[in-house]
């Protein structure tokens, strides 16, 4: 609790109340929320027809009270379109039960239903537009704040704060796979959905998503995970002790994600499904729907699709090796090229120095030489080399090799199954 009430005092956004966690909620609610759920709404309001409805299953099945934040947003570029479609979602809501929030014009309480109420963050007119800069990793941000808040009076008594998206459906058991988990961070399994013409590009991204995570298990990393927004389950404490989503216009999943692996437990769920519908999508300016537009590009110019080599992640596994022998030797300054030499291993590469510069450039042997002179046992060592050389040091190693050495192949599906045969892979 301490870390949670810290992170309330100095790290949360601005819109939440401060002191919310030592009042009473809303005036004259006094039942339990046993479940949350936090929705970035971004001219999404078709997420009342189908991605809402989806919910309101989800916490029927359940069988608790369930609070669902929806924090409608747009920025100071937005066309007049997001607009318009925000506004549809918010008067959508008024034709439920309301309840004004005591300290702020901001927030409304919507009682959808006897298992559902939906707290509504309106941030679509001014003066209380994001920055473009900003963007989704606000929205989430400042969602689960409001929870985190909430998480601290008796009247929001949950495990996991689940963050999913506008293009979400999710299955019935979605709440249930809270049940016997005591992990910090559990991930929900996913598909992409949709009937569409670049629907094939589509499952071609979903396909290089799957395949990074597969090579990454196969190289034994302790960041081997999807980074999806709309799949994350976390806990408020956790969520606390990363200091909360970065306000990012995208990739925020992925930078929560690398976090919360150093500080707490993650897991895979195999129940609670979420679907994805496929769109292609520019509003941020990289992820699902600009990738998938890339690949639609090629598909249609008849150009090659391509993935990572495979070999990369061989090498990847060769750094991780290389991470656990360290912390179990005597030595405290690194003989570079030898330890470049382990990590090469068989990967015919053209250039040895230039191998060894890129992991120079990427902090590498003094990531080795620091943990030894900060820590004192071998799990000490390996624990602050793995929070040192983390998930994003480990994607940029990829590009690396990718630019210098080894250039994208369109041989996906032999290197695919090879890790999916070697039970690295798990395909929804």
């Amino acid at each position: 609790m301490k870390t949670t009430l810290k992170y309330l005092e100095t790290f949360s956004e601005k819109e939440i109340p401060r002191g919310l966690y030592r009042q009473t909620f809303f005036p004259k609610k006094t039942n339990v929320y046993f479940h949350c759920a936090v929705i970035p709404l971004y001219g999404e309001s078709l997420w009342c027809e189908l991605g809402l409805s989806s919910l309101l299953k989800a916490a029927e099945k359940v069988n608790k009270k369930t609070l669902l934040i929806a924090v409608i947003n747009r920025h100071e570029l937005s066309d007049e379109e997001i607009r318009k479609q925000n506004e549809k979602t918010l008067s959508y809501f008024e034709s439920f039960p309301k309840t004004f929030f005591p300290d702020s014009s901001l927030i409304k309480l919507y009682e959808l239903s006897a298992e559902v109420d939906v707290l509504v963050l309106n941030h679509n007119d001014e003066p209380n537009l994001f920055s473009s800069k900003e963007g989704v990793g606000r929205a989430r941000k400042l969602g689960c704040d409001m929870a985190l808040a909430l998480s601290t009076t008796p009247l929001l008594s949950i495990r996991y704060i689940h963050t999913t998206d506008g293009d979400a459906l999710v299955d019935e058991d979605y709440f249930e796979i809270e049940k016997s988990s005591q992990t910090d961070v559990l991930l929900h399994p996913y598909t992409h959905i949709g009937d569409y013409e670049q629907m094939a590009a589509l499952k071609l991204y979903e396909q290089s998503l799957r395949y990074y995570v597969a090579g990454l298990k196969y190289a034994n990393s302790p960041y081997a995970h999807e980074s999806l927004g709309s799949t994350i389950a976390i806990t408020p404490e956790c969520y606390a002790a990363v200091r909360g989503f970065p306000k990012r216009n995208a990739a925020e999943d992925f930078y929560l994600l690398n976090k919360a692996v150093k500080v707490g437990t993650l897991e895979q769920a195999n129940q609670g499904l979420v679907k994805l519908i496929g769109r292609i999508s520019d509003r941020v300016p990289f992820g699902t729907g600009v990738g998938t537009e890339k690949i639609w590009q090629k598909m249609k110019e008849n150009r090659p699709i391509t993935f990572y080599h495979p070999q990369t992640f061989v090498l990847v596994k060769n750094l991780i090796s290389v991470l656990e022998s360290w912390s179990q030797t005597s030595d405290s300054l690194p003989d570079r090229k030898q330890l470049t030499q382990s990590i090469q291993g068989e990967v015919p590469l053209a250039n040895f120095d230039r191998l060894e510069a890129l992991l120079d450039s990427l902090g590498f042997f003094r990531i080795l030489e620091t943990a030894k002179q900060q820590r004192s046992t071998p799990q000490a060592i390996l624990k602050h080399l793995h929070e040192s050389w983390d998930g994003f040091k480990t994607l940029k190693f990829i590009h690396g090799i990718r630019d210098h050495f080894l250039p994208e192949v369109s041989t996906l599906p032999a290197s695919y199954q090879h890790f999916l045969s070697a039970g690295h892979l798990n395909v929804v």
